[in-house]
């Protein structure tokens, strides 16, 4: 599959996204550790220069092995965040999760459903997936206005690198 499925660029009327480069670091490292975000929808201690860059290496690999994944994503050809789709677990089961986080700086914009909803494109013309998920703290507002303005529909609480998170998913029209 990797490569195959020419998902490695997309865009929309006012962004790009474009497969993930290692040359994104720099990008992806301010976006993750913005003093911006709320401590309570993501704790700052979780969200380090390393982190980021542990985060774009694991974008790239999940492009490598699967042939889609994440996006970096572009206003004109600066790197502002990340938008996409990646293979996930939630409690056990294999899941396609839809993600976005962009810098704070275009917050309130609708940059954030802007991109998703081309990923949303993707994952079930492209990839004819039946579902996606997404999921985010209970404190993350912002995350879950997106998933309702996406259609998504909240299923159920979990818990997911040792916080509590809320599940939405999205299923294709028409799937089972």
């Amino acid at each position: 599959m990797p490569g195959g499925l020419g998902v490695d660029r997309v865009a929309t009327a006012r962004l790009v996204g474009r497969r993930p480069e290692e040359g994104d670091a720099r990008a992806y490292v301010r976006v993750f550790t913005d003093p911006r975000i709320d401590e309570e929808a993501w704790p700052a201690d979780r969200r380090t220069a390393d982190g980021a860059r542990e985060t774009l290496a694991a974008f790239i690999a999940h492009w490598e092995r699967w042939g889609f994944g994440p996006w970096t994503v572009l206003v004109g050809s600066e790197p502002v965040g990340w938008t996409g789709l990646q293979h996930t677990r939630v409690d056990g089961r294999p899941e396609v999760e839809l993600l976005w986080f962009l810098d704070g700086d275009l917050w309130g914009r609708g940059y954030a459903p802007e991109l998703a909803r081309e990923a949303v494109r993707v994952a079930f013309e492209v990839l004819e997936l039946d579902d996606v998920v997404a999921f985010t703290t209970p404190a993350n507002t912002r995350s879950q206005a997106v998933m309702r303005r996406l259609g998504m529909a909240h299923e159920r609480d979990i818990v997911h690198g040792g916080l509590p998170h809320v599940l939405f998913r999205l299923t294709r029209p028409g799937a089972v």
